[in-house]
């Protein structure tokens, strides 16, 4: 394969690719939800993977406690989670191992569907370190996943065509939001399992399922 066709930037959703956050904010919310005599079904846990922080919290408002006030259940819940993450945010296993193996052969950016201000926090007070040369945050679209909008301002930001990209992704709104921008779609099941992300162009179980050598082919 020539350098030309060869993709040149990879795209990282932040939760549950980057780091281990999926995890803390159902197990926090699990709790929060219990406190307020609410138990959610299985089934319905899918809705609250990969949204922006605004509309998890119309989610919660609409289909579970219709008459709190959100920026009152906003402000309570962000005191709690912030102390979770600070003790228990860390990377998912074996990212940095992967992301040292490629930086020096990709442009990096991390497209998320946090804030822009919960993103600094996490830099500024936890172990995690910004090593991306671009950030995308859900302030700085007007469509947040699944809209392909995060991606294509990413590659446009970085001077990239989105079909010389590849985004990795763990939520099913993070995938969809991928393909419909044109890139190269890989999943990972630190979220869900394998059939639940078939959609993607390639599912890895680990960062050591991928390589410099399969980047390369894609």
């Amino acid at each position: 394969m020539s350098q030309s066709q060869q993709k040149k930037a990879i795209l990282f959703d932040f939760d549950g690719v980057v780091v281990n956050s999926e995890q803390i904010y159902e197990e926090y919310t699990r709790d929060r939800f219990l406190q307020y005599g609410i138990q959610i079904p299985p089934s319905e846990w899918s809705l609250f993977k990969g949204i922006s922080t605004d509309v998890f919290f119309q989610l919660v408002k609409s289909r579970f406690l219709p008459d709190i006030d959100i920026q009152e259940l906003k402000d309570e819940w962000q005191v709690g989670l912030r102390e979770t993450m600070r003790k228990k945010l860390a990377y998912t296993p074996y990212f940095c191992h992967f992301y040292q193996k490629i930086s020096s052969y990709f442009k990096t950016a991390l497209v998320t569907s946090s804030t822009r201000e919960m993103i600094d926090w996490i830099f500024q007070n936890t172990l995690i370190e910004n090593v991306f040369s671009l950030i995308i945050t859900s302030d700085d679209v007007k469509n947040t996943k699944p809209h392909a909008e995060p991606y294509l301002r990413a590659s446009e930001k970085l001077g990239v065509a989105i079909q010389d990209c590849i985004v990795i992704e763990d939520s099913l709104r993070g995938i969809k939001s991928g393909k419909e921008s044109g890139a190269f779609v890989i999943a990972i099941t630190t979220t869900h399992s394998r059939y639940e992300i078939q959609d993607a162009d390639l599912v890895i179980d680990s960062w050591n399922d991928l390589n410099l050598e399969k980047l390369w082919t894609i």
